[in-house]
């Protein structure tokens, strides 16, 4: 059940007790964190949450852009790596526990002139990847044809890579050679010969 109780709006921007419904460890020290609430219905892709760390030594929010928006659900899933004692309270929280969550905030990214005609290519790199995967999905919802290239230091970093494959044709690019294509994302790119219509990019 979504809590809704202590919800106030600033314009466009919310502020909200989320819940968490889901989290896990998906690469080393970076997380998948499922949250729940109202504010997801007001989500668009490219968007970001400032969260507040729930340890009263914490004054500052935490920004982490928002990987999944699931509007029927009202859950919306984000992805993050632990960088400092922020980010670490939020990987030990369980099932249950209510963020205070202001957002979504930032302008996101406008799909709205691309179909099933278009060819678009999507750029990502490192922790500047999971924005990219709602992208990925509503431009599939489209027809737009999609290829995407991504970049890691090492394979422990590699991380959604199988879900945009959902989507999209992917490339992989590892500094060290260690998983995909040895190099950074412009290895691939200057090999396309593809006009495309749209770049979408985050982290590379």
């Amino acid at each position: 059940m979504v809590n809704s109780s202590c919800k106030a709006r600033f314009g466009k921007i919310m502020l909200e007790k989320m819940s968490i419904v889901h989290q896990e460890e998906i690469a080393p020290r970076i997380f998948s964190m499922d949250l729940q609430g109202q504010m997801v219905s007001q989500m668009k892709a490219g968007q970001f949450l400032h969260i507040r760390v729930p340890d009263d030594t914490k004054l500052l929010r935490r920004p982490i852009s928002i990987s999944e928006i699931d509007r029927e659900q009202k859950i919306c899933r984000i992805i993050y790596r632990i960088e400092g004692a922020g980010t670490e309270i939020f990987s030990q929280l369980q099932n249950g526990f209510q963020l205070d969550v202001m957002g979504p905030q930032g302008n996101g990214f406008d799909l709205s002139d691309l179909d099933k005609q278009n060819r678009v290519l999507i750029v990502g790199g490192g922790i500047g990847v999971p924005p990219l995967l709602e992208v990925a999905k509503q431009l599939n919802e489209r027809g737009v044809e999609i290829t995407t290239v991504l970049g890691f230091a090492t394979k422990e970093a590699v991380i959604l890579d199988d879900e945009l494959s959902r989507f999209s044709q992917v490339f992989v690019t590892t500094d060290d050679g260690s998983y995909g294509i040895k190099g950074n994302v412009s290895v691939v790119i200057n090999e396309f010969d593809t006009d495309f219509d749209a770049i979408y990019s985050c982290g590379a």
